[in-house]
């Protein structure tokens, strides 16, 4: 990755936002031709004292001054406001574009990058990459102009010194430039680092529980001491490299500034010019340093913007492991699944291991299965297959005879649905959590389907009904509520094919009850795959299948099963029809 390709995807992303791009440089075009406005009306003020102005030109030159004073300051705000509205316009824009790439990658792409690190690489970088525009860019672009009228002035007063400073401004300009990329490897690789930590952040807060029960504080604090200890050795090797070219710059300012200087006394000494143009050369001294200064005080943003859009170009060049090709068309209605000699294992683990081995079913539209199994026997696998959340390495999966990589995905994420262990609800009202934000659905269809799932009743006994905010995570409700909603989502959306992986928390009588009459009104009309973890969840469906490591030992009819005393499934009903299956397995 070059400076001068994520320096041009950069400005890249101020191309569709013309109107916005050339306000603003009209704002920079004033603002930056104010500066020079100030030492005009002084130098002006000082030679025409000296001539003998009368007093009211005098006081005429001093108001414009005043004014001028005044105007500047209108149109730093002006600037401010201009630059950081195109900032958010243009970042926003790319955080969205992030999200919907990080969204449509596939489960390996997760596994192996931690949530923490994500929200550091689609929101921190992003925030630099406003910044950069709302501040330097804003603040490179009217100095510039204030760089370029400067020298069109002292040339027209003194074509000598406008000569020596455009060699003094090429000189100081190219410095900058030949120095402005040695330190973005260094930004790159400390905000990684940063996001590295986040990740041992995020990760240690979710198991804060199982932490402090189990004796792994220490551990916890350890690592994220060592990721620290990284986000500090970046920061100082991106520090150095940011004092190096301080130093650099300040240097020729320095050795550039005596020199204008000597050649503004010995003019003035030589009366080659007026006292007037000498206050203006020496004025404009300082206006030259100032931007200058600004610019590479700057410099740590410019090499956070740089690394930023470094990350977010190689985040954009992470491509899915499973395509989106397909172009085949699901008939409507409930959809026939098929699995035929399906075989999958990890293939990005050190040592992989067959998780699913030769798997074959045929379930007919509209019925429903079971898919039984202790801990590791593959289940959570089987159910990522079924949603092409992961390629089978062997074998094919079907849906009514169409291969699901002949699917599009768009249409197979439509024509399925799926109710995770893991409820996900947002901090916001019971309405928005049910309809996913979806404006088109309105409070008629949301109460027709709680009441069609026997829920209305349930929901209208919150305390303010569907507009009842809940905390973040959902929080404020039970584990079993928490499913009730996923439900009621579900039942909003009306799939085709469905896939339960049901809550292996215990839930209270009355709940449970809400629970299983909403399933049972789901599962009416689709055909649906249930991940059991209690055995009685599973005595209302059609067929049930029960795995060990990765193999089917046994499937069949659910009555059928029942009946056969030599079933695995008889067997593990003697136990008890509420026992969880890792119980009954054991």
């Amino acid at each position: 990755m070059t400076g001068q390709s994520h320096w041009r995807a950069l400005f890249g992303l101020l191309g569709p936002h013309r109107v916005p791009v050339a306000v603003m440089s009209g704002v920079l075009a004033i603002a930056g031709l104010l500066p020079l406005a100030g030492p005009l009306i002084i130098a002006g003020f000082i030679d025409e004292a000296a001539a003998g102005a009368s007093r009211s030109r005098l006081l005429f030159l001093a108001g414009v001054y005043v004014g001028v004073g005044v105007a500047r300051q209108v149109m730093s705000i002006a600037v401010a406001w201009t630059a950081t509205n195109l900032a958010w316009l243009v970042t926003n824009e790319l955080r969205s574009r992030l999200a919907r790439h990080v969204l449509g990658l596939d489960l390996a792409f997760h596994r192996s990058t931690s949530p923490g690190e994500l929200v550091s690489r689609v929101d921190g970088d992003v925030t630099a990459l406003s910044e950069f525009i709302s501040r330097f860019a804003a603040k490179a672009a009217s100095a510039l102009v204030t760089l370029v009228g400067l020298l069109v002035v002292v040339s027209f007063r003194s074509p000598l010194i406008g000569l020596g400073l455009g060699v003094y401004l090429l000189v100081a300009i190219g410095t900058m430039y030949l120095l402005r990329d040695r330190a973005v490897d260094e930004a790159a690789s400390e905000q990684a680092a940063t996001g590295r930590m986040l990740g041992e952040v995020e990760e240690r807060l979710a198991g804060a529980d199982d932490l402090r029960s189990n004796g792994g504080g220490s551990h916890a604090v350890a690592t994220f001491q060592a990721a620290s200890a990284s986000v500090l050795k970046s920061s100082l090797a991106r520090e150095r490299q940011a004092v190096w070219l301080w130093i650099m710059s300040n240097a020729v300012f320095v050795a550039g500034g005596i020199l204008i200087l000597a050649v503004n006394a010995a003019l003035l000494r030589n009366q080659t010019i007026t006292l007037g143009t000498a206050y203006l050369l020496f004025q404009y001294t300082q206006v030259l340093r100032a931007p200058l200064d600004q610019l590479s005080e700057e410099t740590e943003r410019v090499q956070r913007a740089a690394g930023g859009m470094k990350r977010s170009i190689q985040l954009l060049g992470e491509q899915a492991t499973i395509e989106d090709l397909g172009t085949d068309h699901l008939p409507h209605g409930p959809l026939a699944l098929t699995l035929d000699g399906v075989g999958f294992e990890y293939d990005d683990e050190d040592d992989p291991l067959r998780v699913i081995d030769d798997v074959s079913l045929d379930l007919s539209a509209g019925r429903s299965i079971g898919i039984l199994g202790r801990t590791g026997s593959g289940k959570t696998t089987l159910a990522r297959l079924l949603l092409r959340l992961v390629e089978p390495t062997s074998g094919s999966i079907q849906l009514n005879g169409v291969s699901l990589d002949a699917i599009p995905r768009a249409e197979l994420r439509s024509r399925t649905g799926v109710v995770s262990q893991d409820v996900h609800l947002f901090g916001a009202s019971i309405r928005d959590n049910l309809t996913l934000f979806d404006g088109s659905i309105d409070d008629a269809q949301v109460r027709s389907a709680l009441a069609e799932l026997d829920l209305l009743t349930w929901v209208e006994a919150m305390p303010n009904g569907l507009d009842t905010e809940l905390g973040p995570g959902g929080s404020g409700l039970s584990g079993g509520e928490a499913q009730l909603i996923a439900l009621s989502r579900l039942f909003l959306r009306s799939p085709d094919f469905i896939l339960l992986d049901e809550a292996s928390s215990r839930i209270d009588p009355l709940t449970e009850a809400r629970v299983t009459r909403a399933i049972d009104r789901l599962l009416v009309g689709r055909t649906a795959v249930v991940i059991a973890h209690r055995l009685s969840t599973v005595e209302r469906l059609d067929e049930l299948m029960v795995l060990d490591r990765g193999v089917v030992i046994e499937r069949g009819a659910t009555a059928e099963l029942r009946r056969d005393p030599d079933s695995h499934y008889s067997r593990l009903l003697s136990v008890g029809s509420t026992e969880a299956v890792d119980e009954a397995f054991s």
